[in-house]
């Protein structure tokens, strides 16, 4: 156990010796660049190996004073000729093709097509199933046989569309509604308090 420890120790001080060197040598080369270092100058000079003043780029940010000699006091910039191309090339948007897609050629495919034409055929079927019924309500004779017609027929066949809950709620909304003078009556006869 003691020589696993002693293992672990000496190889967390050599990994520590390498990450100082290595940031001696990142420190070294930022100076040697003309950047400042992470650790600060001072740090960095006790260990700075290149004396030579060249390799500094701090030394460049001013002009020497030779570069007087060589400035011509009567140099004057002329301005630039520009270019006229021999062919001009003329720019007509309205020639250009244009791009966007067209649907004339389109064709929707047949499975969609059979399906929309399904969707169709059962909102006609429904429309006139309740057209029927309507029909054969009013033609009863008298109020009671046309509730038990209504009544038998919601019990024993396929109406209303009691399946799913989306056509009980649109059978609720549109089928069994009152006339609005027969919704005002009930309003009326609801809202008068007997007790």
């Amino acid at each position: 156990m003691s020589d696993v420890s002693h293992n672990f120790h000496q190889g967390s001080i050599e990994r520590k010796s390498m990450i100082e060197d290595k940031r001696k040598l990142l420190g070294n080369k930022r100076q040697s660049m003309g950047m400042k270092t992470v650790l600060g100058t001072d740090v960095i000079n006790a260990y700075s190996t290149s004396d030579d003043p060249r390799t500094s780029f701090t030394k460049m940010r001013k002009r020497h004073k030779k570069d007087e000699d060589y400035i011509s006091p009567n140099f004057k910039d002329d301005s630039q000729l520009e270019y006229t191309p021999i062919y001009q090339i003329t720019f007509d948007d309205d020639r250009d093709p244009v791009l966007e897609p067209t649907f004339s050629k389109h064709r929707i495919p047949l499975q969609i097509r059979c399906l929309e034409r399904y969707h169709i055929s059962k909102k006609e079927y429904a429309q006139q199933f309740k057209r029927e019924i309507m029909l054969l309500i009013d033609n009863q004779p008298t109020a009671e046989s046309a509730w038990q017609f209504v009544r038998t027929m919601a019990y024993t066949t396929l109406w209303p569309p009691l399946h799913t809950r989306k056509e009980l709620k649109m059978f609720e909304k549109g089928f069994c509604k009152l006339s609005p003078a027969e919704q005002r009556r009930y309003d009326r006869i609801m809202s008068i308090n007997f007790t």
